[in-house]
């Protein structure tokens, strides 16, 4: 039994557990081995959930966001689990006849087929879409729980400034997902069943600020009333995982993992667009005299559109979102893919650019932009070695410490046949990675946050870099902490415990150090040749739908 605990992390659990208060963890740490677990770069859910399922890099599944470059224009497109490639964990397992049940687990929509059943997660676009697999499946879990949920929305009531809602929907969402694994698990035969509560991560969105006294907007009024609710989360998913152990059998391996950690967000905000204007390496346009947004400067315009989406946020119900914007000038309802992310860029004189809400940087190549104005070859490593020298530099402003902690050639970090839908560098931050803003409305590159402006990004919590990784089970060392694993290593290793070889073109490793000597003698693993990859057909999202999932996205902060 696999259960995917999103954004959880020790810097919680372990405390925690040590006093007492999370008993079924504190049990599970001193019968099997744990540790950190380091997440991929970037450490956001598209991406980290595609690299467990399919133990293998970016480069080769493809997922690197929620969403990928539109070449050769400077728009996006949103992504689902249609367009991962690589075999995922339970598609080898599938073909290998085991019976497989997985609840949840983002990007799996559509649904794939399997041997077993198939509920999807993050990326489905609605509660009318088909998500599950058999189809028939949904109409039994709704009559099976009586409601079922697959993103809760506690991001929409937070934007809303309805905190009780939105702890009511993270709670509803730990109930609803462990009664509908539980239902499955007690219904259907299986060999793995894999399932991903999401509160964990929302919670830590949302409620950083109430739980701990000493980031920026904690209140001591309001944490009064919610700063219990991070914990809150955590009692309860331990209760319930409780109630799960002790109902499967003694030779049931139990495995907990998160696909990143959690913690404070920022008051710090780095804008990468201004910094590469600041080398010379990007210009802004001009203000354009024709038409009303287009009289003002693009920043302006850009900023407009913003606050209008913020306010359809805030004051419409969720019902009509939709219905509202797309009844509104295409310009103005969604402002092009390409202005989301690049709003006010000059692409005629610009070498180099990023979309700023990710540490990312694309060089504008000539030959793959649509502008783009960077000759490949010595022109383009000249850039890309010049950003590598000097962006490292740029330290806080109040303690002089390093803000970046490297910048990568994509090449550097991923291979395989998707290198191409990455970023030309990559940039790590030293602390939470959301600290890459839009520059809207600023003139400096790197700025400490008012109070003011920690309220407007609507979450208090952030994604770091470590997840958590726990395993009990026959052969697992007892009470071992270990160091060194990667989230890509979690599949190899199911594989391992579960008899099956290990295909070549895995990123991932077994993680030996976890079991027994005697056990690894006994059980050496195995490796397979490569299997073909058969990638599903790649069927996007219809309008509607992609607009269901932006709206997601922005609330979540992502867009």
């Amino acid at each position: 039994m696999v259960v995917g605990l999103d954004g959880a992390t020790f810097d919680l659990i372990k405390p925690w557990a040590d006093e007492g208060k999370l008993p079924l963890f504190s049990r599970l740490m001193a019968e099997g081995s744990w540790g950190p677990l380091r997440s991929v770069i970037q450490p956001y859910t598209a991406q980290a959930w595609s690299s467990f399922v399919t133990g293998k890099n970016q480069g080769k599944h493809r997922i690197f966001d929620f969403w990928e470059r539109d070449f050769p224009g400077y728009g996006f497109r949103l992504l689902n689990a249609s367009a991962r490639r690589g075999r995922s964990l339970w598609r080898i397992l599938s073909m290998a006849g085991k019976e497989v049940i997985v609840v949840n687990v983002p990007m799996t929509y559509p649904p794939e087929e399997v041997n077993g059943v198939m509920v999807s997660g993050r990326d489905t676009p609605g509660m009318d879409s088909q998500y599950t697999f058999p189809s028939g499946l949904k109409q039994e879990l709704e009559e099976a729980l009586g409601s079922y949920v697959i993103v809760p929305n506690d991001w929409l009531y937070s934007r809303r400034g309805r905190p009780d809602k939105a702890r009511e929907e993270l709670f509803n969402e730990v109930a609803v997902r462990f009664a509908a694994a539980r239902y499955l698990m007690d219904t259907y035969p299986w060999d793995l069943t894999v399932f991903v509560v999401t509160a964990t991560d929302g919670v830590a969105h949302f409620f950083w600020a109430y739980h701990d006294p000493s980031h920026p907007l904690h209140e001591p009024e309001t944490a009064e009333q919610y700063g219990d609710t991070v914990f809150e989360v955590y009692r309860r998913v331990d209760a319930e995982l409780a109630g799960m152990v002790e109902r499967l059998t003694e030779n049931t391996t139990v495995v907990l993992l998160s696909d990143h950690g959690n913690g404070p967000t920022p008051n710090r905000a780095v804008h990468l667009n201004l910094w590469l204007q600041q080398q010379g390496l990007l210009a802004f346009q001009a203000p354009q005299g024709v038409g009303r947004l287009r009289s003002m400067p693009s920043s302006l315009a850009a900023r407009a559109l913003r606050s209008a989406r913020g306010m359809m946020h805030s004051l419409l119900p969720f019902q009509t979102l939709t219905k509202v914007r797309r009844s509104l000038p295409g310009r103005i309802r969604s402002g092009t893919s390409a202005q989301i992310l690049f709003s006010d860029i000059d692409w005629s004189t610009t070498k180099a650019f990023s979309e700023e809400i990710r540490g990312n940087i694309w060089i504008n190549l000539k030959g793959r932009d649509a502008q783009g104005i960077v000759e490949p070859g010595a022109e383009y490593e000249s850039i890309r070695d010049q950003i590598i020298a000097e962006l490292p530099k740029l330290t806080d402003p109040e303690t002089n410490q390093q803000l970046i902690l490297r910048v990568y050639r994509r090449e550097e970090l991923f291979h395989g046949p998707f290198l191409q839908n990455i970023p030309d560098l990559v940039v790590e931050a030293a602390g939470a990675p959301d600290m890459f803003r839009s520059h809207t409305g600023h003139d400096s590159a790197v700025r400490v946050l008012s109070r003011e402006e920690m309220k407007k990004l609507k979450t208090s919590g952030s994604h770091l870099m470590n997840g958590m990784f726990l395993i009990r089970g026959d052969g697992v060392q007892a009470g071992k902490e270990i160091a060194g694993a990667e989230l890509i290593d979690v599949t190899p290793t199911i594989l391992y415990l579960m008899g099956q070889p290990i295909p070549s073109d895995m990123d991932g490793r077994v993680l030996t150090s976890i079991f027994e000597p005697s056990f690894l003698s006994a059980n050496p693993p195995r490796f397979s040749s490569a299997g073909s990859d058969e990638g599903s057909p790649d069927v996007g999202y219809s309008d509607e739908e992609a607009e269901k999932i932006r709206e997601q996205l922005e609330g979540l902060g992502y867009l």
